[in-house]
């Protein structure tokens, strides 16, 4: 049994494994694609427009089913029909940007604290958890409000919150400079070391590399449909 217990706990978080994924047109978007992120590392992956970033995501969440290969997240497959399996890793993934966007019928409180709610969070610690990330991101004005009344600023730092409340071991981020301030910039990459520090995983999406570095975390390049 310790045996047993040792070999999950070194499991990687997230393992892709000689993925093969086609476009809608015929043609190959991932060619032999790898990726191999321990808990507590992150990934920058870097790559042009149209180079694959989203439907690696896809990927990731079981969205999109690869052709041949194998997409592991926490210890678990994501394929085709197992629904359940995709429920339970989704569940463990906090998300900002790209297909990550807000439900416009909820409000901004709700929102943020909807990966509590589908956990079972006890309602108590969500409105303590959900007022500290409120002032956090400075969003207390806005926390009664619906995502198409928000600046595009407010939508993200919105989505930030949501990412971070429920303590999820990965976060995947789409852009995250995307139509933001140079002062918003500096603020939610103070946010993403913060996030490093502690020892949750990130994998951050962008199509540059980011000016900074950001502790315990590989680079990558999306290119040619695999990762280099």
């Amino acid at each position: 049994m310790l045996e047993k217990n040792a070999a999950a706990a070194t499991e990687p978080l997230v393992e892709l494994k000689n993925v093969f994924l086609v476009s809608d047109r015929g043609g190959y978007v991932f060619r032999d694609l790898n990726l191999t992120l321990e808990a507590g590392r992150s990934a920058v992956i870097t790559g042009v427009a149209g180079s694959g970033k989203t439907s690696l995501v896809e990927l990731m969440i079981g969205r999109r089913f690869a052709e041949c290969g194998t997409v592991r997240l926490f210890n678990r497959e994501l394929k085709k029909g197992k629904k359940r399996v995709i429920n339970r890793v989704r569940e463990k993934i906090g998300g900002v940007g790209g297909v990550f966007g807000l439900l416009p019928s909820l409000t901004v409180a709700e929102n943020i604290t909807l990966p509590m709610v589908i956990s079972g969070i006890r309602k108590k610690i969500q409105q303590e958890r959900l007022l500290k990330l409120l002032s956090e991101f400075s969003l207390l004005k806005q926390a009664g409000e619906y995502p198409p009344n928000l600046t595009r600023v407010e939508n993200y730092l919105v989505q930030f919150a949501r990412a971070s409340i429920a303590g999820q071991p990965l976060i995947i981020i789409d852009e995250p400079s995307a139509g933001l301030d140079l002062k918003t910039y500096q603020r939610i990459f103070d946010y993403l070391i913060k996030i490093s520090i502690s020892g949750r995983s990130m994998i951050i999406l962008t199509s540059e590399k980011p000016p900074l570095e950001i502790p315990q975390t590989d680079h990558y390049l999306l290119e040619n449909g695999t990762l280099i």
